[in-house]
């Protein structure tokens, strides 16, 4: 039963991807500025992939804590809920409003993409820090 679950989910996480795949069209270049819509196209999906990993390791393989350790947990987890709330809601807004963006474009892709890198860094430092219950 929860090898089909498993499956659910990670299917459903494809299908996200694959979509966010086809919505961005990462391989279509820009004439005016290809280089910055590139990186921008690149670095949200390199945000998604490693959110979309997040939110199934924390679906399923929830932290392991121990008695003694609760208050750091504690505080590790708070910080992290709050860190995944923003790695929510920037990245997308930031590529949802970028076509609004005329004037300076181009330094917006760059900035927009710094923070996408930032955000996926910080759920990868996450994912390899916290101690999670494989099973």
């Amino acid at each position: 039963m929860t090898f089909l679950l498993h499956f659910i989910f990670i299917a459903a996480f494809l299908l996200i991807y694959i979509i966010a795949i086809i919505i961005l069209k990462p391989f279509r270049i820009h004439r005016k500025r290809p280089v910055s819509t590139i990186f921008i196209k690149a670095s949200y999906l390199l945000y998604l992939a490693s959110f979309l990993l997040m939110a199934y390791l924390i679906l399923f393989f929830l932290p392991a804590s121990d008695p003694g350790e609760e208050m750091d947990e504690e505080r590790i987890l708070n910080s992290l809920t709050v860190f995944s709330i923003l790695a929510f809601f920037i990245p997308n807004i930031g590529i949802m409003i970028r076509r609004r963006i005329l004037s300076w474009r181009i330094s917006y892709n760059y900035m927009i993409s710094g923070f996408n890198i930032l955000i996926a860094a910080g759920l990868i430092w996450f994912i390899l820090d916290l101690p999670w219950q494989f099973r």
